[in-house]
């Protein structure tokens, strides 16, 4: 598992001292742990962006130097964040004990070519994390799915996945993770031709090069035989 630190200070509480923090450049957050008093503490957003930026993500553990005065194994567990700047306007960390198992999202990748896909299945993903359980030191950075054998209509489901040594998949039910559907079927719509004689629903009868009735004089010798 990936490691990196990460300096924080300590911060008094208050929406007036969280907003000038932010304005420069800092994320107000806090730290606890199962057997740690929850602490206020302030860490610089950009350093923060940077830790949570290599491939292991928000499970990176983080060595949290507090004001010269600790240090704390922490990892991010939850956190807020600007709807347009995605800057981070607050942080909760929570303690690691590098000897007590925490649970955790890890993400799927998804390897290998599906035959169903060639002959035209549709790949359906269900889920693309995992929750799982581990030591803090042995959470994977993600779980491959191969689907290299999925024809139409398979799937797979957690219960089929290869989990790593030391992680173990807390789920009660054998969610499916993705399948190889049939592709969708569009509806054809044969509109049936009229029988001989008759007009095509929606047409307009019209009489031009229509031949009159034996006996009966054109419209236009009508009007001029009644002069």
């Amino acid at each position: 598992m990936e490691k990196t630190s990460l300096n924080a200070e300590a911060r008094v509480a208050g929406k007036s001292l969280n907003n000038g923090l932010r304005n420069a450049g800092k994320v107000p957050a806090i730290l606890y742990g199962r057997e740690h008093k929850p602490v206020s503490i302030a860490v610089d957003n950009k350093e923060v962006r940077k830790a949570v930026s290599t491939k292991a993500g928000f499970n990176v553990l983080i060595d949290l130097n507090i004001g010269g005065k600790e240090n704390i194994m922490a990892r991010v567990c939850d956190y807020q964040a600007h709807p347009i700047t995605r800057d981070f306007t607050h942080i909760d960390f929570q303690v690691v004990d590098l000897k007590r198992k925490i649970e955790v999202e890890v993400p799927l990748h998804i390897e290998g070519k599906s035959p169903g896909v060639k002959e035209g299945g549709v790949l359906d993903i269900q889920r693309r994390t995992l929750h799982v359980k581990c030591l803090p030191t042995s959470i994977p950075e993600f779980i491959s799915v191969d689907i290299s054998a999925l024809n139409i209509g398979d799937n797979v489901h957690i219960n089929d996945l290869k989990l790593p040594e030391g992680v173990e998949c807390p789920h009660d039910v054998n969610f499916t993770i993705l399948a190889v559907v049939p592709p969708a079927k569009e509806e054809e719509v044969v509109a049936a031709a009229p029988a001989e004689g008759e007009v095509a629903a929606g047409a307009v009868p019209s009489d031009k090069g229509a031949a009159p009735a034996e006996g009966a004089a054109p419209a236009a010798e009508k009007k001029s035989a009644g002069k």
